[in-house]
């Protein structure tokens, strides 16, 4: 699968503006320049973005019926109520199960825990574990990650006497369940400032307001929780931003010295210790946790997350490893068919959305996979898994087109759906497969112009090699954390000299450079841009697009450039 060249959007540089913002606020100019691209162009914007405080959270009490919720979980505490929470496979949910299980045990509930499986259950609440826990004396349900459009669900828990609370971050339908109580941000009638908290700081938010009509101290529910609120939070990929960005900068602290032993357990085989980073919960932590929703039973990750026992610690997160490396070969396959059957079965030119459907396919998996197609692509994709006469899989959406209202277009040939602007799933007979895929074609030819499926590199500002130092880095690391909405930065060298070039890693995938500007010479790695050696010569000029980086080796530190992309050098007004 090919794609077009990506427009390089370099942003002008203020030169004043930078050395004013440094001057008052003593950073280097270009972070200064990085942050006013990202909206942040007063000295108290860049304090507080700088220093994320918790001070800085919002009255949890300003959600819509968060009074509601918060009288119906304290009685449930005060009076030892059975409770029953019911998360969802994914990591947010997971985290978001795992806090409130750990709260409300802490204050002497008697708590149940479920999370479905991916493959039997399917999403959303399930009816089955409602009742069955209604048997056993429960006589509240607090859903996290789900609910939101769990209709029959709830509906069901009422008639067997449940107290339903929904804590849910997913888009809701027209109307709200019949619930005790939603805290949703994206409900129609939301009051909160923020709308993009994942499920498991919902539900931190939630338990600080419970805290708080109890005469708790919020420092017992920052030290407990904050942990598994940035496993959550990150893993979920909504933005860094705002409170996000707060409650991950606390909370990447309290996990890299966290007591609870299932995660000291998953970090020690993730091999990440001392100062913990956004993109090892992204790229270590959260895919072994992922992976166990996705190929099997996500209670193991649940348990793993709940245990105060060592050894059962080791055992599961040794478990969760077997499990990832079984979901990366079966990733690897599925991404290998899905590539070859775009040409067969797409008219590139014509089509903007991909839709691909098979009956080899691993359900659990299809969503990364679609991740992987849209980014080669660079347009939005779906794959589906064929299930008898039923399909159901995963969208993934670019910035322009809302996957999850599109699929509101077109839910006369849906079973059902749901889920957010850029990722989505859904569930349809077979036999409406291609009217379905036609149909988000026409509502995707609507809005998406060919600029839109024209893949962009937004980057952060011009600089030459000589401002790439270690004061550099510094200001880059008071970014950090980095996700969604904050992305690690982007600069573009320009005419810079290749000094040598050379091809590493298996099968040559990966490229090593070595650059020079003026007299400034700098290493550069390019993971999987091996195959641009085939045009790069030594004493060669070309612009790269990179994020400068530490690079540790044989016990020296130096600055690295990682490459996004290279290409031929070009005259700056272009």
């Amino acid at each position: 699968m090919s794609r077009c060249a990506p427009i390089w959007d370099a942003a002008p540089r203020d030169f004043d503006f930078e050395a004013d913002m440094a001057r008052n606020l003593g950073l280097h100019p270009v972070i200064a320049g990085v942050m006013r691209r990202r909206g942040i162009v007063t000295p108290d914007e860049a304090r507080s973005f700088l220093h994320p405080d918790l001070e800085q959270l919002h009255d949890p009490f300003a959600f819509r019926e968060m009074d509601v919720a918060v009288d119906r979980i304290a009685a449930a505490i005060q009076n030892r109520e059975t409770v029953l929470v019911h998360g969802d496979y994914d990591v947010d949910g997971m985290t978001a199960c795992a806090l409130m299980v750990r709260f409300l045990s802490k204050l002497g509930a008697d708590v149940q825990y479920f999370i479905p499986h991916r493959q039997h259950d399917r999403y959303g609440l399930s009816v089955d574990a409602l009742q069955q826990a209604a048997q056993q004396g429960a006589t509240l349900a607090i859903a996290v990650d789900c609910g939101v459009t769990g209709f029959e669900g709830i509906d069901a828990a009422r008639a067997l006497g449940l107290d339903v609370v929904v804590i849910d971050h997913h888009e809701p339908d027209d109307r709200l369940p019949d619930a005790t109580a939603v805290i949703d941000p994206k409900r129609a009638d939301n009051t909160y400032p923020e709308r993009d908290l994942a499920a498991v700081g919902l539900s931190f938010k939630t338990v600080c307001a419970v805290c708080r009509r109890l005469d708790i101290a919020q420092e017992f529910v920052q030290r407990a929780f904050l942990d598994l609120v940035a496993l959550g939070t990150v893993a979920d990929v909504v933005p860094l931003v705002g409170e996000n960005r707060i409650l991950v900068h606390h909370g990447l602290k309290l996990l890299a010295e966290t007591r609870k032993v299932g995660l000291q357990a998953l970090l020690r085989l993730c091999n990440v210790n001392g100062d913990l980073r956004s993109s090892d919960i992204a790229f270590r932590v959260a895919p072994r946790l992922n992976a166990v929703g996705r190929m099997g039973d996500a209670t193991d990750a649940l348990e793993l997350l709940l245990t105060d026992d060592a050894d059962e610690a080791t055992r599961l997160s040794l478990a969760l490893d077997n499990i990832n490396r079984e979901r990366q070969k079966v990733q690897d396959r599925i991404y290998r068919e899905a590539a070859e059957m775009v040409p067969e079965e797409l008219d590139i030119g014509e089509q903007h959305v991909v839709v691909l459907a098979s009956p080899d396919w691993h359900v659990g998996v299809v969503g990364i996979v679609a991740s992987k197609i849209m980014e080669t692509r660079g347009c939005p994709a779906i794959l589906m898994v064929q299930e008898g006469d039923e399909a159901r899989g995963s969208a993934r959406s670019i910035n322009g087109f809302d996957i999850s209202q599109a699929l509101q277009g077109c839910t006369d040939l849906l079973l059902s759906h749901g889920g957010h602007a850029l990722a989505a799933g859904m569930r349809l007979k077979v036999d409406n497969l291609e009217e379905f895929r036609d149909r988000l074609n026409e509502l995707a030819a609507q809005v998406l112009s060919r600029e839109d499926l024209t893949p962009r590199l937004d980057i952060d500002a011009d600089v030459l090699l000589d401002e790439v130092d270690h004061e550099l880095l510094e200001g880059l690391a008071t970014l950090e954390p980095y996700g969604q909405a904050n992305p690690a930065p982007l600069f573009v060298t320009r005419c810079a000299d290749v000094l040598d070039a050379r091809a590493v890693g298996r099968d040559g995938q990966h490229l090593k450079l070595f650059v020079n500007q003026g007299d400034r010479p700098v290493d550069c790695i390019g993971f999987g841009l091996g195959h641009e050696l085939e045009w790069i010569t030594r004493g060669q000029s070309v612009d790269i697009c990179h994020t400068p980086e530490i690079n540790e080796y044989n016990g020296t530190r130096g600055v690295q450039l990682r490459l996004q992309a290279i290409r031929r050098a070009e005259p700056e007004d272009q």
